[in-house]
């Protein structure tokens, strides 16, 4: 079976967000996450892990609006090489430009693009075959909007926000930060950014200094895991299919637009076939579906495409040697 192209992980610099967020509120960051201060090895933090720190110091602080609050407080520190790479940029659209390229160093874990509309660019984070959790997805949107805030001298709103994650019990909070409309539950979390605020020129632009960070940041980039274009494709199709069943190559491949037997082909060339993408789709969902109290086993095997409870029970063992319900007391305690 194929590997997940993101590594599900954020760098310790980021992590080291919620640490410095604790502890200037007189609280001891080790005691509240059970776990020490993070150094930067480089080899990164699951986000599993991430979204667990984040739990753990919502609840201590009694703060269901942590993700919004912790957002606002990034610097370019925290953001590694990539942080300086947008301060260096000349305005607001290769910012984010950059951005969408070299998000990996930052937020290895779903993938981003860019969608472009009449008068605004939309951000798009891609959690078809993964979901990060409510607070993490709710800090990584604040986190984009205020370093963008931080970067020019206009004061810069976005024109929509969509998460993914069920709506709070009050919206107003995200309205007044992000002083737009902001909706939940929806399919896919974006910002929606106007071209009139993508063209303001950036403080302190240094087109030299670009050109060394950007370096530095391929170097990086490099290092990553990288997939053949056409299994991404097969398997954000096949998880975009699931939901009305388990889907066949034929399927897949009419959704890509191409012959079937050109689409195994494909995959045999990149060292994998369909079954083993569907099956590594099915067990990604399955984990953060998981994590999720809302969601029956009942409702995630429907979710998986399985016609019966049994048969995603079986392949969950198979899988992990594990039952679903196992699974999930594993990930909640750990």
């Amino acid at each position: 079976m194929g590997k997940p192209l993101h590594r599900r992980v954020v760098p310790e610099s980021f992590v080291q967000l919620v640490y410095e967020y604790l502890d200037a509120r007189g609280h001891s960051p080790e005691a509240v996450l059970g776990e020490p201060w993070p150094a930067a090895q480089g080899g990164g933090v699951a986000v599993e892990r991430w979204a667990g720190m984040l739990d753990r110091a919502a609840q201590h602080l009694d703060d269901p609006l942590l993700g919004l609050h912790l957002g606002q407080t990034i610097t370019p520190r925290h953001l590694g090489v990539l942080g300086y790479v947008l301060l260096a940029c000349h305005n607001l659209a290769a910012a984010l430009e950059r951005l969408e390229r070299y998000q990996r160093l930052v937020f290895d874990v779903i993938p981003m693009s860019s969608r472009p509309g009449p008068g605004w660019v939309e951000l798009v984070w891609d959690s078809s075959q993964f979901h990060p959790g409510r607070l993490v997805g709710e800090n990584g949107l604040t986190v984009v909007t205020a370093f963008c805030r931080s970067m020019v001298r206009t004061p810069v709103s976005p024109l929509l926000v969509h998460f993914t994650s069920p709506g709070p019990a009050y919206v107003r909070p995200y309205e007044n930060y992000f002083r737009c409309p902001v909706m939940f539950g929806q399919p896919e979390a974006l910002l929606r950014v106007s071209l009139d605020t993508l063209a303001l020129p950036l403080k302190s632009p240094d087109t030299g200094l670009i050109a060394v960070m950007e370096r530095h940041a391929d170097q990086l980039l490099e290092q990553l895991p990288q997939e053949d274009a056409v299994v991404e494709q097969v398997r954000k199709a096949t998880a975009y299919l699931l939901h009305a069943g388990e889907p066949d190559i034929e399927a897949v491949s009419a959704q890509l637009r191409c012959a079937s037997r050109t689409l195994q082909r494909r995959l045999k060339a990149a060292g994998t076939g369909f079954r083993e993408e569907l099956g590594l789709v099915r067990r990604e969902l399955a984990e953060s579906y998981l994590r999720d109290p809302g969601l029956q086993i009942v409702d995630i095997a429907l979710l998986l495409g399985y016609s019966e409870h049994s048969a995603f029970t079986r392949a969950y063992r198979e899988w992990t040697g594990m039952t679903p319900q196992q699974g999930r007391e594993k990930i909640i305690t750990n």
